[in-house]
């Protein structure tokens, strides 16, 4: 009610001058990686299945219980290649490289939202990004040796660049 978000408004400015207001959305989170750099390429696509009725941050990074991973998530066709299209478009709009992973919420609409991108995304043993691309085909060593070498791409394409003018 518009007392409750009032008063909670007020808390937040007692520890900032600047909030951020979310409007709740209702759906799955549904993650997809990306790899590459100037022709990305999307895996296949997770769900993240809360298991805590708050995803903490101990339920996504320390606790093996705290969350299902279900990969593949079980989609419409249609809304996987919509999403996968949405995840490298936002990951090229952005002007990234290398890697991310692309956070989106699927409403029982069938309503997109894309929640964020995470451009250094996690690579413990329950993070979802290597297990995208294993189940995508992409083993763990083979995303490392493409990583280290879309990196030196970058690095080697940025080296040609001219850093000084001369008048």
């Amino acid at each position: 009610d518009v007392l409750s978000y009032k008063n909670a408004v007020n808390e937040a400015f007692k520890y900032d001058l600047k909030i951020i207001v979310e409007e709740e959305i209702n759906g799955r989170e549904i993650e997809c990686a990306v790899l590459g750099n100037e022709d990305p390429k999307a895996s296949a696509l997770g769900e993240i299945i809360p298991q805590e009725e708050f995803y903490s941050y101990s339920a996504k990074y320390i606790n093996e219980k705290g969350a299902l991973l279900e990969i593949p998530a079980k989609i419409p066709r249609h809304m996987e290649v919509k999403m996968k299209e949405l995840a490298v478009k936002a990951f090229s709009v952005l002007d990234c490289s290398g890697m991310s992973r692309v956070d989106m919420f699927l409403t029982s609409e069938e309503s997109i939202y894309i929640n964020e991108l995470n451009t250094i995304p996690g690579f413990t043993r329950i993070s979802m990004y290597p297990k995208l691309w294993e189940y995508s085909g992409v083993k763990y060593p083979d995303l490392i040796d493409r990583l280290i070498s879309l990196a030196i791409e970058d690095f080697e394409q940025r080296n040609q660049l001219k850093t000084s003018m001369e008048f």
